[in-house]
């Protein structure tokens, strides 16, 4: 969050700088009454213009770009990134055929704060622990429907949200709708970062997953155990 935090101060700067004036921060875009996303920064170009600005500490790759486009869309506003540059030469075609405006920070500002250097440890030290976690199981009582199934291996098969959404055939805000349901009841945890909803998905069907081993693997123990009962019977007679 600090480190979020941090580069979002250094975007805002930028901003100022080429005179766009900030007038929200952690814009929620909320759609028939579902939180579906956010936005980091709106800021007011000097022609006038509102953006929706999506701040990102290293270079932007196709997903962040299409992220960018995506909430200044369901915001009514244009789309513009601040981030170290673009990834690769796809994600500089994608950013040009949606018009998504690039601010590059390398030439501004050098991105380096005390708190950039708490949060990379911190962000290592939470990767360890990730990796050490290897299954996410229900919540109590919670089971799963086929839909919900088919929902998560979406997810889990898709580098994007619109991706997973092309994939199920619904759209965007639709496909958010059904996360926040199974938020809501806890089977899904964490904040609207997509790679992290991932994560969580694939440990999640990876417990689905061991637990329907562990049942086959109990009914075939069963079968074994009556077999060596019967044959138990026939070798006592």
């Amino acid at each position: 969050m600090r480190r979020g935090l941090s580069s979002e101060r250094i975007a805002m700067g930028i901003l100022e700088r080429l005179n766009f004036k900030v007038v929200d921060t952690r814009k929620k875009i909320v759609k028939d009454e579902v939180e579906v996303g956010e936005v980091d920064i709106v800021a007011l170009s000097p022609e006038g213009e509102l953006y929706a600005v999506e701040v990102k500490a290293g270079r932007a790759n196709v997903s962040d770009i299409r992220q960018a486009y995506t909430g200044a869309l369901l915001l009514g506003m244009r789309p513009l990134i601040v981030c170290k540059g673009l990834a690769d030469a796809a994600a500089e075609a994608v950013a040009k055929e949606l018009d998504v405006k690039v601010l590059s920070i390398p030439e501004y500002h050098i991105l380096f704060e005390v708190e950039d250097l708490e949060s990379a440890v911190r962000a290592a030290v939470q990767d360890v622990l990730d990796d050490l976690t290897l299954f996410a199981p229900l919540p109590k009582g919670e089971k799963l429907k086929k839909k919900d199934l088919s929902l998560l291996r979406a997810v889990a098969s898709s580098s994007s949200m619109d991706e997973a959404a092309s994939r199920l055939k619904v759209d965007v805000r639709g496909l958010w709708h059904q996360v926040n349901e199974l938020r809501s009841k806890g089977i899904l945890r964490g904040g609207y970062s997509y790679e992290k909803l991932r994560i969580h998905v694939k440990r999640l069907l990876a417990y689905l997953e061991f637990e329907e081993r562990l049942k086959r693997l109990d009914k075939r123990l069963k079968k074994i155990e009556a077999l060596l009962e019967e044959l138990k019977g026939k070798v006592e007679h």
